[in-house]
């Protein structure tokens, strides 16, 4: 016979059982959205900074005609520039680098997908192919994250 305390254990048990799977799956589906919400919350970040360079850029024409004449191809415009014109351009052009190091980091973290490095510069970007940006580039490539470092200057041909 059926001992009715075996059979009221047993049910207490898969009780128990149902209960912990049933916090595990909510666990997992609570990481997967708070995964989510970080993801888009990096993305708005970025979007931000992007935004921000390009702004300051697009409305300063000061700071647009120091862009254009430091980081051009033109190496003999670039020395008509004033050292106030100069500083400027690299400033912007060292947020720009921070940046894409975030994407970079980003990605390589597997929190944003790799499209997202077209996206913010990484590849493709005339301006980190000046012999004036070699140059400033070599300067300040210490003080970027190292994994960073290695992608941009295999991209770019920094070495």
């Amino acid at each position: 016979m059926n001992d009715p305390s075996s059979t009221k254990s047993r049910v207490a048990r898969l009780l128990s059982a149902l209960g912990v799977i049933a916090s595990l799956v909510f666990v997992g589906l609570q990481v997967r959205q708070n995964t989510q919400a970080l993801r888009t919350q990096i993305r708005q970040g970025l979007a931000d900074r992007d935004a921000q360079v390009i702004y300051s850029i697009a409305e300063n024409p000061a700071l647009a005609r120091a862009w254009t004449l430091m980081w051009q191809r033109d190496t003999l415009a670039a020395r008509t520039l004033t050292m106030a014109d100069s500083t400027q351009a690299r400033w912007a052009m060292w947020g720009m680098l921070r940046m894409v190091e975030n994407a970079y980091v980003q990605v390589n973290e597997g929190v944003l997908p790799e499209s997202s490095l077209v996206g913010y510069g990484f590849t493709d970007n005339n301006n980190f192919q000046t012999p004036q940006f070699a140059a400033f580039w070599h300067g300040i490539r210490g003080r970027f994250d190292p994994r960073f470092v290695a992608a941009f200057e295999a991209e770019y041909h920094l070495k």
